[in-house]
């Protein structure tokens, strides 16, 4: 009686131990989690600033069709003390507004093209940490429920052995039982005792992995959930597998990520090449005013001691209006084959493509295989899920069975236990069964790059 005492005393410090912290947290669902994971997350915001940066990339390339409007003015002011160096002492020059603009049609279009495959890029890369982040706040958020599920199942163990331990105590009081058996139930009690220990332990583990990938310090969050759903939607048969690669080799950042930096490293050489196969076309022109100043110098003729007065020449000390137009197109002629240039890059760059195509087959069978890994993994837990409520079912009218069997002496308490032991197994296969099914179903979403739920599931429920 004593050891019984000792025991209960134990299992409720443990339960107290295990229950005071976390009423103090803030309960988050699943989607709030996941909110806030997303708001958090430094990789995620550094990624969401180079998708700003790529997209104004964009903009100051369409800036280069814009052409440089500019007002000047300026004044020039010349003698010479014999002679005369031009018609005019100088001039005035205001000009009122003043275009200049130059493009090279390849250069820009392939620019242009490149600037976008970037926003492109960074855009996919934004999908990819989202991914990340949301699979890893998922299974997290489920690990901490298969943590505690698994503290309940100890201590309601603990309960059930305690009962007994009881029951082989009054048998034993009235010598129904040997002494043998009262330890055996004594020993399998204190085994729990321990285990429910390891299970709070990894619960504490779970939560702060839950706060890290959510963003939070340890202990500002748990979660909010009644247990596992019992309701677990059936997968399509294997065969389905074909598509979900089908797709996730389509919508897989990863593999939309070298697809453009292939494009981008083509662009690349076509846009060194445009220098030389395109003219740089420009258009320059201005309005404005000048006023000449006339010359005062005195020109000698070559007829002696003659001048001659070329104000008239020069202007009559008013403002003209001035204007210019210009249009050119400009060819390097001197770089047509521009051997060390273009060349060389060219050859560097279909180095890299030939990286790309391979690195780019490498991810596409490692997707394959991941995929077909994952859906392996879904309807074995599917299939787990079922089998282990049976097997529930089954070993709780067997342990029913051997406690009246018990109590009627016809097995020993040995059998009993082992009744026990095997209900405990299946109700620890049925929790983590069902925690690898919605952990393999996150993963599945991002091994595939899309919300693959409406594919894979069909309209079959299982029901507990």
């Amino acid at each position: 009686m004593k050891m019984i005492c000792i025991t209960r005393l134990l299992s409720l410090i443990i339960i107290l131990f295990i229950s005071i912290p976390v009423n103090a947290l803030q309960k988050l669902t699943l989607n709030q989690a996941i909110d806030i994971a997303l708001k958090n997350n430094f990789e995620l915001l550094t990624a969401q600033q180079r998708l700003k940066q790529a997209n104004e990339i964009i903009y100051q390339v369409w800036g280069m069709l814009y052409p440089a409007l500019e007002s000047e003015a300026d004044a020039i002011r010349q003698y010479a003390e014999n002679g005369f160096l031009s018609l005019s002492d100088g001039q005035y020059d205001l000009k009122f507004i003043q275009i200049k603009f130059g493009i090279n049609p390849g250069n820009f279009y392939n620019t242009l093209t490149q600037s976008y495959s970037n926003y492109k890029l960074a855009k996919e890369d934004v999908k990819k940490i989202t991914s990340t982040i949301e699979y890893n706040v998922i299974k997290s958020y489920f690990d901490v429920i298969l943590a505690d599920e698994v503290i309940t199942l100890r201590k309601n163990s603990i309960n059930v052995l305690q009962s007994n331990l009881l029951d082989v105590q009054n048998l034993f009081n009235t010598g129904t039982v040997p002494k043998f058996e009262l330890l055996q139930a004594q020993v399998q009690l204190q085994s729990q005792e321990p285990l429910l220990i390891e299970a709070a332990n990894n619960y504490n583990t779970a939560l702060d992995l839950f706060n890290y990938h959510v963003g939070a310090k340890t202990g500002t969050y748990t979660i909010a959930y009644e247990g596992f759903d019992s309701t677990i939607k059936k997968p399509q048969p294997v065969a389905i597998v074909n598509l979900l690669v089908e797709k996730a080799l389509l919508y897989r950042p990863e593999v939309l990520q070298l697809s453009l930096r292939k494009d981008m490293v083509k662009d690349s050489i076509e846009a060194t090449q445009s220098v030389y196969l395109w003219p740089t076309f420009s258009i320059a022109g201005y309005y404005g005013k000048t006023y000449l100043l006339p010359n005062t110098s005195d020109v000698p003729l070559p007829f002696p001691g003659q001048s001659l007065d070329l104000s008239t020449i020069t202007g009559n000390k008013e403002w003209q209006t001035t204007w210019q137009i210009r249009f050119a197109a400009t060819y390097r002629w001197g770089s047509l084959v521009p051997v060390d240039t273009v060349q060389g890059v060219e050859r560097e760059e279909k180095e890299k493509l030939k990286e790309i195509e391979e690195r780019i087959k490498q991810v596409k069978q490692s997707i394959i295989i991941a995929v077909r890994t994952d859906y392996g993994k879904l309807i074995t837990a599917y299939e787990t899920i079922i089998a282990q409520n049976k097997n529930i079912e089954t070993a709780s009218e067997g342990l029913r069975i051997a406690k009246e069997s018990y109590r009627a002496g016809v097995i020993k308490n040995s059998d009993l236990l082992n009744a026990e032991l095997q209900l405990t197994s299946a109700r620890m296969g049925y929790i983590k069964a069902i925690n690898d099914f919605y952990c393999t179903i996150a993963q599945l979403k991002k091994d595939t790059g899309f919300d693959c739920t409406e594919i894979i599931f069909t309209e079959e429920m299982y029901e507990k």
